[in-house]
């Protein structure tokens, strides 16, 4: 009988040990600093940013232990080791890879062409099936935490398009610290084995080991801290941000669970090592590149509509936030007519404390009564560009890698 809750409260602990490691709380920084980066942005567009940084950083860590919990217990589950995992080899490739394009810093691009140069040319010495399991994993993981993130690190805003035309768009970028905890394979004389060792079933672990022992001698599993990182970045132009996210996490972990397979299979048969190391890079690559045609091709979701205005997003905490959803398209508030910048900014001027709203949503018309907070006389709306906003972001579909950015950086002014 397989130990599920005895193994399962190991992980937890183990995970728990790993959030105190000075490791975790550096990646959790440096987490912080990219949310408050992308605050800097949305400030400088809109005036106004939507999470408090405390908020997002905390969400970060709460999720990243959620994610570590789930990818150390299937780790465990799959036998994936640090024996021959091979990393003093895959993090020099992810690192030059970086210099071509950032998105290329991720284990399936480094992973696969490690797991490749193994089957080919028999170096570096690495367990290909563990080594893509390992990239499954991870990518199941953060499947997972991509759906159900939900909408705080959704970030409004304005995107100039390739044709020239300015639209709204919600930049979705997640950053999580992973505490982990991973196998590693010990030889140990049979007879020093203590009572106390979790006995394991016969099928288990489903990745056979990654060394034979010695005579006399049997397999020791030890749990060992890891400390990772995973990061979500998409943009949603087309799709309402929570769409955009569930197809993302949808389509991840149908890449993630075949890889998986092909990984597991490849350990029994050495033949379809090659197709998984093949799917380990292209097959993301084609994911990401199908998710983006798709979602530059459809017509752009925020722009202006002949009549009312649309939102793109709301302000937390202020009385636009109980009412609103991105896509809403207001028609009347205090029952004047809306079709303009300036009929709402008059409409919110001579509203009474209490008012009635009226708006659009999915085709059928919503009305609700809202509240000013008092003394204040605000809506906490933000809403979609008219085409004459200074401050934008300009999509570049160039490649862009760390020398790239090194050189926007010190660029002379």
């Amino acid at each position: 009988m397989f130990p599920w809750p005895d193994l399962i409260l190991l992980i937890i602990r183990g995970t728990l040990d790993v959030v105190v490691d000075v490791n975790f709380w550096l990646i959790l920084a440096l987490v912080g600093y990219q949310y408050w980066q992308m605050q800097k942005s949305q400030r400088k567009m809109f005036g106004v940013y939507k999470y408090s940084l405390t908020k997002q950083i905390l969400l970060a860590g709460v999720y990243g232990l959620i994610g570590g919990i789930t990818g150390s217990f299937l780790l465990t589950i799959v036998g994936v080791t640090l024996n021959q995992l091979g990393l003093n080899y895959i993090w020099p490739v992810a690192l030059a890879l970086m210099l071509i394009n950032m998105r290329f810093l991720c284990f399936a691009y480094a992973g696969g062409l490690v797991a490749l140069a193994n089957i080919i040319f028999g170096w570096p010495e690495v367990n290909v099936p563990q080594v893509l399991s390992l990239v499954a994993v991870l990518h199941i993981t953060e499947s997972l935490l991509i759906a159900i993130s939900g909408s705080y690190s959704a970030m409004p805003m304005i995107v100039k398009k390739q044709d020239g035309r300015l639209v709204g768009a919600f930049s979705l970028q997640n950053f999580w610290p992973l505490p982990l905890v991973i196998l590693v394979a010990v030889a140990i004389p049979s007879g020093t084995i203590s009572d106390g060792v979790m006995k394991m079933p016969e099928w288990w672990p489903l990745l056979t080991a990654v060394q034979e022992p010695p005579s006399g001698s049997g397999l020791l599993y030890v749990m060992a801290p890891v400390v990772a990182a995973l990061g979500y970045t998409d943009m949603a132009i087309a799709s309402l941000p929570q769409q955009r996210r569930w197809h993302s996490a949808l389509h991840l972990a149908g890449y993630s669970i075949l890889l998986l397979v092909l990984a597991l299979l490849s350990a029994k048969y050495d033949w379809l090592q090659v197709f998984a190391a093949i799917l380990s890079p292209l097959g993301h690559e084609l994911l990401i590149q199908l998710d983006n045609r798709r979602e530059m091709e459809v017509p752009p979701r925020f722009v202006p509509t002949p009549y009312g205005l649309m939102v793109l997003d709301t302000v937390g905490d202020s009385p636009a936030a109980n009412v609103f959803k991105p896509g809403d398209i207001i028609i009347n508030v205090a029952g004047l007519p809306i079709n303009s910048r300036y009929d709402l900014a008059a409409a919110i001027s001579q509203a009474t404390e209490e008012f009635n709203i009226i708006f659009e949503r999915a085709g059928k018309e919503v009305r609700k009564n809202s509240k000013f907070k008092q003394g204040e006389r605000w809506l906490g709306v933000i809403l979609v560009p008219e085409g004459d906003e200074l401050f934008y972001v300009e999509m570049i579909t160039n490649r862009y890698g760390l020398i790239d950015w090194l050189k926007d950086k010190f660029k002379k002014p």
